[in-house]
């Protein structure tokens, strides 16, 4: 599915003028190259790209250019490019803190820069332009043994290891790569190289339903957190994914003419921001399904998190509009935010294995419908009224594991199935509920942050994992008198009792019963609440009477509705009521205070 929508999306762009058997490569430094064939100089290639800040104000920063370039090696051993642009092959010297040198444990220095002199040498062979012979020249005269010291490579410093390096002859603009004679060369290289492939397998394309050349093996995707030579999204290099004794990726039954089309617009999406985040261990990518989608993926964009302009971000202010009214419905609304509603979108998941991309979720809709899940999403999350930003999925994420630890991620299976009960409109996974839960139970607050333990957005995951759970609004926005759950009682007398003893104490404890007791008290009622009640009728005669007669009042009334008993045990889902119940009860309390 995610092959054939890439592929789809591909037909709806521009066709590439990239001629057949090159390809785009990022060029960071370009090197000048006398006629001669001496190193003259390494300039940067560069151009400045315009970026959005956090701010959502705009950037300008120094990307490397592009450069068009016979196409580059899959491979994964030592093969060099017709005209190389990798440092390690071309110099031949690896990069550290004690400078350049070609030694290594595995001698890869020597053995690139071996391989890069034998092919190109042996290629541009009998090319007697200027530009060529210059370029042969160099080869012939680079000596790595002798260029440990070259100023060049020494004022590149840090920024020679991972570089890309292009060819000029004379002057920056004259390009080796647009050399005729070498032109000329490399397509009558190119076209006997298609004509004597012995392996072609003829097969009905499963993406395009065409007859054509089934590809052997796929080119590689510049996937974040991957390999840095790319992963690839389909691979069998195992004798255990073979059939009907169809090795390689002849399985996969992708035609040439697929295969190009969807990892070249694969590659393109993953170097425009707009098309992809990472969370966590995975990665996301989107778009619809029309030549321009930028209207629908910047709004997208902005909800996972990502800086958005102007124009997005009042559409993300009305979003969140409709979302604390509670909309779900309105299709003039959503015509209103955006006009192509109707447009196919897509979001799939993705996780880099090895040197394989592995997909972990997929989800296709019009926009429409993806945007009013995303905004019923933001209201059933929501349970502060004057939230006015939307609740990221990383805020979520960040919610789910433990506030000291520097390097813990939320599990990709379980960050899928929460994305995609948003965009579906369905029920979260329980082991979200259980998860936020456990981390309410067991994370404490500290003196900075009185807000680690329970929070608005711990609060909201709980309401919207019980609401969407029993298909009702079981959990408001606020306290909720109506609410005669015991568990949820529980919760709210819990922070009566705790509010009672910060009073009598002046607000000077260093340790409240929320400390000692919650994680109890929300699991076995009935063994920590009789202890709290004759802790908080102690802590009362140190107040007032009017404050007395007042908290005794609201005790009572929860009291009546438990009919004096407390329960034995909650279930997940009752503790989840008690940690709501607790927390806008709370929030009711310390409200009331603040409008005396």
């Amino acid at each position: 599915m995610l092959i054939k929508a890439l592929c789809d999306y591909a037909d709806k762009q521009e066709t590439s003028s990239i001629p057949e058997g090159f390809a785009e490569q990022d060029i960071h430094y370009r090197i000048i190259l006398s006629e001669d064939g001496e190193l003259k100089n390494i300039l940067p290639f560069n151009e400045p790209k315009i970026i959005k800040d956090k701010k959502g104000n705009d950037k300008i920063v120094e990307v490397p250019r592009k450069a068009i370039l016979p196409v580059r090696t899959q491979k994964t051993c030592i093969d060099s490019n017709t005209i190389e642009h990798r440092s390690l092959y071309i110099f031949g010297l690896n990069f550290d803190k004690d400078g350049f040198s070609p030694d290594d444990e595995k001698n890869k220095a020597r053995k690139s820069h071996n391989a890069f002199v034998q092919h190109e040498l042996e290629f541009f062979d009998g090319i007697d332009s200027t530009a060529c012979q210059a370029y042969r020249k160099f080869i012939e005269n680079w000596n790595p043994e002798n260029e440990f010291n070259n100023p060049l490579l020494k004022e590149l410093g840090k920024n020679y290891k991972g570089a890309y390096f292009g060819f000029s002859i004379g002057t920056e603009s004259n390009y080796l790569e647009s050399d005729p004679q070498f032109l000329e060369k490399y397509q009558t290289y190119n076209c006997e190289k298609n004509e004597n492939k012995k392996d072609e397998v003829l097969s009905v394309c499963g993406i395009l339903g065409e007859k054509g050349t089934t590809a052997r093996l796929h080119d590689k995707i510049k996937f974040p957190g991957g390999q840095t030579s790319g992963c690839q999204l389909v691979c069998m290099n195992d004798t255990a994914f073979e059939s009907y004794g169809k090795t390689q990726s002849y399985n996969s039954n992708v035609s040439e003419q697929a295969m190009k089309k969807y990892t070249e617009v694969f590659n393109k999406l993953l170097s425009d921001k707009t098309h992809y985040c990472t969370l966590g261990d995975m990665v996301l990518i989107w778009f619809a399904v029309k030549k321009d989608d930028s209207a629908e993926c910047s709004i997208f964009s902005a909800l996972l998190g990502n800086s958005p302009d102007k124009d997005t971000d009042r559409q993300i202010e009305t979003i969140m509009k409709y979302a604390r009214s509670g909309y779900t419905t309105d299709k003039e609304s959503i015509d209103a935010l955006i006009a192509d509603n109707k447009v196919d979108f897509y979001i799939a998941g993705l996780t880099p294995n090895a040197s394989r991309i592995c997909q972990k979720f997929m989800y296709k809709g019009s926009f429409g419908e993806m945007l009013k899940n995303l905004i019923k999403h933001q209201s059933d999350m929501m349970i502060n009224e004057n939230n006015i930003h939307p609740l990221y999925f990383s805020g979520i994420a960040r919610q789910l594991i433990s506030p000291k630890s520097s390097n813990e991620k939320v599990p990709p299976p379980l960050m899928s199935a929460i994305i995609l009960a948003a965009l579906n409109n369905t029920k979260y996974p329980d082991s979200l509920l259980a998860t936020v839960i456990r981390r309410v139970k067991t994370d404490s607050d500290d003196d900075k942050n009185t807000y680690i333990k329970l929070n608005d957005t711990r609060a909201g995951i709980i309401k919207a994992c019980l609401n969407r759970k029993y298909n009702k609004e079981e959990i408001t926005m606020s306290w909720n008198v109506e609410n005669k759950n015991p568990a949820y009682l529980c919760g709210g007398l819990f922070a009566i009792y705790e509010k009672i003893q910060q009073e009598s104490s002046g607000g000077n404890l260093n340790r409240t019963i929320k400390d000692a007791y919650f994680a109890s008290a929300c699991s076995r009622p009935s063994s920590v609440f009789p202890k709290l009640a004759k802790l908080a009728q102690n802590h009362m005669r140190k107040l007032g009477d009017a404050a007395e007669i007042y908290y005794n009042k609201m005790i009572g009334d929860i009291m009546s509705e438990l009919e004096g008993e407390f329960p034995s045990m909650l279930s997940l889902d009752d503790q989840g009521r008690f940690i709501v119940g607790y927390y806008q009860m709370n929030k009711k309390l310390y409200t009331s205070n603040k409008g005396e």
